[in-house]
């Protein structure tokens, strides 16, 4: 971490920097708990209700003016002070088109339990992750907890089903992939940087359409919040040197998920296994 002054002057702001400065300044609001703190990401509890704040967004506006440090910060805090919690104002019916699920690393829940925070809506899912359901918010989330079924007496399963069909609207009518190659050297890639593109494993009709172009098994890597990649595993020389770099960003990049592959079984997904 760099020891930059915070009015900007002296060395800039590493990442990790600009987070612990977002954190320390988060102190002064009365109402704002910082949860849990990893690089460009805060969890906080904002007047009681527990929410995700990117801070990739501020942090490119600072890089941009180092010397507007204070006034990037003063913005981020200014949105939180006038934040009010979702789930107390608002029905599901309000909310439904809102509402998307998103892959989280396993450790969630135990910072959750250990904070004595109301549980998280989940659902377990391979590779030490888990489906976790949000309010998609300005910059941010709120995630949704036990309370927010009770409050709306909703079921589990159809809150997973709203979810899962709007992230499945917002993929299909408001983003597009890349692709690269063809046959067995053919890329499929989601890098749209709005948060969800590691959950779009979950939309198996996507995937599907996907395998029929590919040759072999259809191979897919999620090592960070903001990256899908799919493949072919026929082509083992192109798999080996993407599966390597997987491992890479699962664990350098920020938002990292796991270095686990995946590939499709009829519409189900499960865990690749090398032959």
């Amino acid at each position: 971490m760099t020891t930059a002054a915070p009015n900007g002057n002296g060395h800039i702001l590493d990442r990790e920097g600009f987070t612990a400065y977002v954190e320390q300044q988060l102190q002064s609001i009365a109402h704002v708990e910082v949860l849990q703190s990893s690089e460009m990401e805060l969890i906080l509890r904002v007047r009681g209700s527990d929410m995700r704040v990117g801070l990739e967004n501020f942090y490119a506006s600072y890089l941009k003016s180092p010397v507007h440090l204070d006034s990037v910060v003063a913005t981020l805090l200014k949105t939180l002070q006038g934040f009010k919690p979702e789930r107390s104002t608002q029905s599901f019916e309000e909310l439904r088109d809102r509402i998307f699920p998103m892959l989280k690393p396993i450790d969630l829940l135990v910072d959750v339990h250990e904070r004595q925070l109301p549980m998280l809506i989940y659902r377990p899912f391979l590779a030490n992750l888990i489906i976790a359901y949000v309010i998609d918010e300005i910059d941010s989330v709120t995630y949704l907890n036990e309370e927010h079924l009770e409050h709306w007496r909703l079921t589990e399963h159809a809150l997973h089903d709203q979810a899962l069909e709007n992230l499945r609207k917002r993929t299909l009518e408001q983003t597009s992939y890349t692709t690269a190659g063809d046959g067995a050297q053919q890329l499929f890639i989601y890098s749209t940087q709005d948060g969800y593109d590691a959950t779009r494993l979950l939309l198996t009709d996507v995937l599907e359409e996907w395998r029929k172009q590919l040759p072999g098994k259809i191979v897919i890597g999620i090592p960070n919040r903001d990256f899908l990649i799919a493949l072919s595993d026929s082509d083992r020389t192109i798999l080996t040197n993407v599966a390597q770099q997987i491992q890479v960003d699962a664990t350098q990049r920020a938002y990292g998920l796991t270095d686990q592959l995946f590939t499709l079984v009829g519409d189900e997904v499960r865990s690749y296994e090398w032959e």
